[in-house]
């Protein structure tokens, strides 16, 4: 089981929707793209043609309503994976470290002494102080306290050394988190479309960032902007 909404865009065209989450404790918000709308919620993608088979966890946000919410939904989730066979859980997500310099651009965490081993016979650097909040954290916690193999990889946000970043937003890091996955789980992962998808992230960013400064210089000169 993987928790990754980046891994669902790069593996969509072989995956099956297996199944739809929907709980009160998601918002209770419809989002439209283009004409159609639909409720946030959570979903299952299965992908059968790898070695081990793999199924994505995606959802456009996380359980709402404190620990009970997000308890409540990951361990109905962890359910329903482990009644379809599923023995390890890997949890993706990303972090914005004190210092961007020195950091590796993937840092792993684990819950056991061979899971620790097994990502640290791999290369990738673990989370030794500090915490892990959200679903990436309760996700993989709960999958170890069933004694399955559990770890997560996060990936190094960058937020300030960019422009293009100034949203919170950072393409790359996805892209190296799926990377190290990829590595450690066996399976092997075209990311030609990821890069495009990174292209075109910075050319709105990009856009968005001009706008601004438009904006800005507009404001020092003493223009007035109208807003509707």
């Amino acid at each position: 089981l993987s928790s990754s909404s980046a891994a669902s865009d790069v593996y969509k065209r072989q995956a099956k929707n297996v199944a739809k989450i929907f709980s009160s404790y998601f918002p209770h918000l419809v989002i439209f793209q283009g004409k159609t709308g639909k409720l946030i919620h959570a979903e299952l993608w299965a992908i059968e043609q790898t070695d081990p088979p793999i199924l994505i966890l995606t959802g456009e946000s996380q359980p709402q309503e404190g620990p009970r919410g997000m308890f409540l939904v990951t361990n109905a989730i962890l359910d329903l994976a482990q009644k379809w066979g599923i023995e390890k859980v890997v949890a993706v997500g990303g972090f914005k470290p004190a210092e961007i310099k020195g950091t590796p651009e993937v840092t792993g965490f684990a819950y056991t002494e061979k899971d620790a081993d097994f990502l640290e016979s791999n290369d990738v650097k673990l989370f030794t102080e500090g915490r892990v909040s959200g679903a990436v954290g309760v996700l993989t916690a709960l999958a170890a306290e069933r004694e399955l193999t559990s770890f997560g990889l996060m990936g190094k946000v960058r937020t300030t050394d960019k422009p293009n970043f100034a949203f919170g937003v950072d393409p790359h890091a996805a892209k190296y988190v799926l990377e190290v996955f990829a590595r450690l789980v066996g399976v092997e992962i075209d990311f030609d479309k990821m890069e495009k998808m990174i292209a075109d992230i910075e050319q709105t960013e990009a856009s968005a960032m001009k706008v601004i400064e438009q904006l800005d210089s507009k404001e020092e000169k003493g223009d007035k902007s109208y807003y509707i």
